[in-house]
């Protein structure tokens, strides 16, 4: 549901984000697709836990990614600290590997709230989603019912 686009401000939107934060730990804040890109969901407030990075995922719809993001979310908030290249098997056939987003500014209410101003800039993960097979979006079999990942980052040679 995008609020801006039922008339709410921005100033509004961060509010509603911030409260949510007080109130559960995080949010998470879900973005359209386009015509040439995919939609994606992302957190805000894992910061607060130790400086851990936001997460990202794209190609799924918001009621499947905001659940994927908050387990990942409560694990941050007990302690569980997520690295770039660890490969998550809890999600049902789906295999999860995250990588560091190059660009972590695209997660713009993270950056607004907790990035100074631009002087920090927070950092990302992105939860990269395998297909029913376990393989990976760059691997040239790959497929998922005409489903898409945008890459925010890349991977490492080796792909567990």
């Amino acid at each position: 549901m995008c609020l801006m686009c039922q008339g709410w401000t921005r100033e509004q939107v961060r509010e509603l984000y911030a409260e949510q934060i007080e109130e559960h730990g995080w949010t998470t804040v879900s973005v359209e697709g386009g015509r040439d890109r995919p939609p994606m969901t992302y957190t805000v407030g894992l910061t607060r836990f130790r400086d851990h990075p936001e997460l990202v995922v794209s190609g799924l719809a918001p009621a499947d990614a905001v659940p994927c993001l908050d387990e990942l979310a409560a694990h941050a908030r007990d302690g569980h600290r997520y690295a770039a290249g660890e490969v998550i098997t809890s999600f049902g056939p789906h295999r999860c590997r995250l990588l560091r987003v190059n660009d972590p500014r695209r997660l713009v209410f993270a950056q607004e709230i907790y990035g100074g101003r631009g002087a920090r800039v927070v950092p990302g993960l992105q939860v990269v989603w395998s297909d029913h097979a376990g393989r990976w979006p760059w691997d040239p079999a790959w497929s998922h019912d005409g489903a898409q990942q945008q890459l925010f980052g890349r991977p490492g040679r080796r792909t567990p």
